[in-house]
């Protein structure tokens, strides 16, 4: 039985680092990279041995392709790591029903289903890592839609860290700031973005998986991930919200 560690969103900037640092591992055997690019899931198998290419679009019918390769092979499911996701920044009422359905497919519905069809073939030991965000820490005005999300996937990882801990099986919820990948706007309406405690894809994947590894249910890499945690407890949703309007509504 194979032992199996699997990557959504594997061809963007997060899931190629999980990718080049779990291809080192002695305890996995493949890596079954997930995305909607074959022509970069092609590069990715090119570049590590391990990698199982599996061309899905986890806003249509990307789960079950997914399904029914772990149902006909039965793996041992070694990591499940939830990274695809999509992000928007602007008014929610400039995105129509369509992106807004997508969007939570592949932010919430994404994980949830993965998880449940993944169970069954984890055993002690195995970790789940699903990404979340420090916008889980508070609503964001002009990030509505993708900081309810986060707080959804981060609230479904620190619930099932308790419910699994039996089994133990470590769920890690991954909760870093700005992350310098291309998923982030350098520029909008004209104006440079600049993003407050920026930190590195291969910083967020070495933390995150030390963590895991560690039983931790949440890393959150970076100092401002550490600082924003703690500060968007003690200070008052509303007040949090107004400064982070201010801040970003320039670029708007």
């Amino acid at each position: 039985m194979s032992k199996v560690a699997i990557i959504t969103g594997a061809t963007g900037g997060l899931g190629k680092e999980f990718t080049r640092v779990i291809n080192s591992y002695g305890d996995i055997d493949e890596i079954w990279i997930v995305g909607r690019n074959q022509e970069k899931l092609n590069k990715l198998k090119k570049a590590y041995k391990k990698t199982v290419p599996i061309c899905a679009d986890l806003s249509d019918d990307g789960l079950e392709i997914i399904k029914e390769k772990i149902k006909a092979e039965k793996p041992n499911v070694r990591l499940l790591i939830n990274n695809a996701g999509i992000g928007y920044m602007g008014e929610y009422e400039k995105m129509d029903s369509k992106e807004v359905g997508n969007f939570c497919n592949i932010n919430c519905t994404a994980p949830a289903v993965l998880i449940s069809v993944v169970l069954p073939y984890m055993h002690e030991g195995a970790g789940i890592l699903n990404v979340s965000s420090a916008s889980s820490f508070q609503p964001n005005p002009y990030l509505a839609l993708y900081s309810a999300s986060k707080i959804f996937v981060k609230n479904l990882s620190r619930a099932l860290y308790c419910e699994l801990k039996p089994r133990k099986i470590t769920v890690t919820a991954v909760c870093p700031g700005w992350i310098d990948t291309e998923m982030l706007p350098k520029e909008m309406n004209g104006k440079k973005v600049k993003y407050t405690g920026m930190i590195s894809a291969r910083s967020v994947v070495k933390n995150a998986l030390v963590d895991n590894r560690k039983g931790k249910d949440m890393s959150t890499p970076g100092w401002f991930s550490k600082y924003f945690r703690v500060y968007s407890k003690l200070t008052p949703t509303k007040l949090v919200m107004r400064q982070w309007t201010r801040i970003v509504k320039k670029y708007i």
